[in-house]
């Protein structure tokens, strides 16, 4: 006795074979225990019409009946092999000069010439791509080829949205390496040459979603990228977060003239650490003719010169002034540390006024300070300044482009890296799609973003 799969047409409970195989749109018509100890299901469809691949006439009259063994997802852990059978009609085509004279039943759970349900490579997509495991993992525990579950995961990058669709009206540019730098030889010079491969990653601020990743850094691919968007979706775009890029901030003058340009403060805060570094570095070389050692204070408290300043307990602020007292005979390690502060506090502002009250106030503290190292920090905060301002006005940063990059890291490490462009971009474009479909986004107050 046949029992359906499906709901019944008007309504109610489902019968058992529902509850047990589920298959939609199918109904089980037998089921065997095999002497291997897997068992046999057999299916057909409820709906034995078909479509004329031909002439694209519906036809219901039957020629004779296919069998076709299909893998299906697996049963849970313990449970027998289950061996799924779908039992197809043959059907005839009405019209009389179609040159298709049969052909074979086609649905939503088996497609032409598919040999696996669709809902098993619903299964497997969301296991790639959802749960971040690694495409050979999958196919070995549904005991399918790594072909088969790449071309899944492939096939559903066309239901990834539309970038021109997709409303954007903060977008951010970073870049992260794409794998692991290699050294080759240059055939006239014999020289070893250090190559490492970048990728840009483009990311609407609003959502966090990735919409877009081009190989290298430079500005060409970023042109590129986005020129290839409508005149509409360049228009809408206000700001752009980017890092202190001279590429990125060409590409976006060039293809975005109506959008402002913020240059992210961690990164500046970045450099004035590096700053601080470099002048401990070259103070510990010229006063001790080394580099440091665990026995000088300086080196043994060069994390503390990196924290926030205005984050420092009592105890720690006083180790920090004991520390520059006792191992900074120049007092140049203690003027690159109030140059950082003066950078962080400028960067704190939020209107313009303020900020131009701190650029005076960090600007004297570069000239009173009177080491290379500060001179070449002041003098990127004057190249990047517009952007500095947009950034106090806006306060847009690239934090939601450097949280997909992480996720980036977390991919590539689960693939064990990737040579495949096209596969290495597919899985970053998937998985941000829909863990942004999971999770709404959400405005500081923690309502939903609505922006028309």
């Amino acid at each position: 006795m046949s029992q359906s799969t499906a709901l019944p047409p008007g309504g109610g409970s489902r019968t058992a074979a529902s509850v047990i195989f589920d298959l939609p749109g199918y109904e089980v018509i037998d089921a065997d225990d095999l002497p291997s100890g897997r068992r046999r299901i057999v299916v057909q469809a409820i709906d034995r019409r078909g479509v004329c691949p031909g002439c694209g006439t519906e036809s219901a009259r039957i020629h004779a009946w296919v069998r076709q063994r299909v893998r299906d997802i697996p049963p849970p852990v313990g449970a027998d092999p289950v061996e799924v059978v779908v039992r197809k009609p043959r059907l005839v085509c009405q019209v009389h000069d179609c040159p298709r004279r049969t052909f074979t039943q086609v649905t939503a759970q088996l497609p032409t010439r598919a040999r696996c349900l669709t809902r098993l490579r619903e299964h497997v997509v969301a296991a790639v791509v959802d749960s971040g495991r690694a495409v050979s993992e999958v196919a070995a525990a549904v005991s399918l080829a790594w072909a088969t579950v790449q071309a899944a995961v492939t096939a559903a990058a066309i239901t990834l949205p539309d970038v021109d669709r997709i409303r954007v009206y903060r977008l951010g540019i970073d870049e992260h390496r794409y794998a692991r730098a290699r050294y080759f030889r240059d055939d006239p010079s014999g020289k070893w040459r250090r190559v490492e491969p970048w990728k840009s990653t483009l990311v609407n601020l609003d959502t966090g979603q990735v919409l877009g990743v081009v190989d290298g850094r430079s500005a060409a691919p970023v042109t590129a990228w986005l020129a290839a968007r409508s005149p509409a979706w360049r228009a809408r775009v206000q700001v752009v977060a980017i890092d202190h890029s001279a590429p990125f901030r060409s590409a976006i003058t060039a293809m975005l003239p109506g959008a402002r340009i913020a240059v992210d403060h961690w990164h500046l805060v970045r450099l004035a650490n590096e700053m601080v570094t470099a002048t401990r570095q070259r103070v510990a070389r010229e006063t001790l003719g080394r580099r440091g050692r665990k026995s000088d204070l300086v080196w043994a408290h060069r994390m503390l010169l990196l924290r926030a300043g205005n984050e420092l307990s009592p105890a720690a602020t006083d180790r920090l002034l004991a520390v520059l007292a006792a191992d900074d005979p120049t007092g140049q390690i203690g003027a690159a540390w109030g140059v950082k502060e003066r950078l962080r506090m400028l960067l704190a502002t939020t209107d313009l006024s303020a900020a131009a009250t701190a650029r005076a106030s960090f600007e004297a503290t570069v000239t009173d300070a009177a080491i290379p190292e500060a001179d070449q920090l002041a003098e990127t905060i004057r190249t990047w300044w517009p952007q500095i301002e947009t950034f106090i006005e806006t306060r847009v940063t690239n934090a939601k482009t450097e949280a997909a990059n992480t996720t980036i890291k977390q991919i590539k490490r689960t693939g064990r890296g990737y040579r495949n462009h096209d596969n290495y971009r597919t899985r970053i474009l998937l998985h941000s799609a829909r863990r942004t479909r999971r999770r709404p986004p959400l405005t500081q107050q923690g309502t939903t973003l609505n922006r028309e």
